[in-house]
């Protein structure tokens, strides 16, 4: 897909890597709406895409409520003309303890906010994309829901996160019906705002336990890599379906869409 004049609603674009995401495709000319919680970031990420000669509008809405959803949409089409690509990236998180410790309001939240609100923008996006012949979906998970090792860390966001990864392989049917393509992001640790905070109060030891890259955020991958791949994902019209696993700067990787755990499995 040619991006150029092409209408993209990011979700959770007021900073991090939706931000980064939002800036890569007003680069390659994409038009931007900006959707977060947070007002004064969206508003600068809008900022940012403006001043760099790209256009770019703002929603304010949370992403679990219905009809701000349907608000977004109606905000690209009635700014823009249309919707042609959607990135679903809106995240939340909350203190420790997490689950099966955890309040169920913490982690039922976790659940709409990476899974159902995935589900309801990327429904009610592919309707407006029908309406333009087609489009792109790319929908970001995370390293966390890759696997099968243990991890005592947030396991219901992992959890979820293994969920849009399923989801997105069954939707590769859409290209062929629809012309929409429907593929997704692994990251591995992203030098977000968020990260850099509570890597700072971490000791040496938690951060050993987690994988941290020894460099700290210098040595991770940036948010605007991951709009790189987003663009990526967009302009390469042969791929749907697919599951990218990016780790580290310079390291992508396709999980193969043949991979048969069965066979690979041990004898019980």
């Amino acid at each position: 897909m040619d991006i150029r004049d092409r209408v993209a609603l990011v979700t959770g674009a007021g900073y991090g890597i939706g931000r980064g995401i939002a800036l890569r495709l007003a680069a390659a000319g994409a038009h931007v709406v900006v959707n977060d919680v947070h007002e004064e970031h969206g508003r600068e990420t809008v900022g940012m895409i403006e001043s760099a000669g790209g256009k770019a509008a703002f929603v304010h809405a949370d992403v679990t409520l219905d009809g701000a959803i349907q608000r977004a949409i109606t905000v690209a089409e009635g700014t823009f003309g249309g919707l042609d690509i959607l990135v679903n990236n809106a995240g939340t998180y909350y203190d420790p303890p997490f689950y099966p410790v955890a309040e169920a309001r913490d982690w039922r939240r976790i659940l709409e906010v990476f899974l159902t609100a995935y589900m309801d923008v990327m429904q009610r996006a592919i309707e407006a994309m029908k309406r333009r012949g087609g489009g792109a979906v790319v929908n970001i998970a995370s390293s966390a829901g890759v696997g099968f090792k243990a991890d005592n860390d947030w396991p219901d966001y992992a959890a979820a996160k293994a969920a849009v990864m399923r989801l997105t392989a069954t939707l590769a049917p859409l290209k062929e019906r629809m012309n929409i393509r429907v593929n997704c992001i692994c990251p591995g640790w992203v030098a977000t705002e968020n990260v850099r905070a509570y890597l700072s109060t971490w000791s040496e030891e938690r951060k050993q336990q987690q994988d941290v890259p020894a460099g700290g955020p210098d040595a991770m991958l940036q948010p605007t890599d991951i709009g790189d791949a987003v663009v990526q994902f967009v302009r390469d019209e042969s791929r749907c379906g697919r599951i990218l696993l990016y780790y580290e700067p310079g390291k992508k990787r396709l999980i193969p869409t043949d991979l048969d755990l069965f066979e690979l499995g041990e004898e019980a």
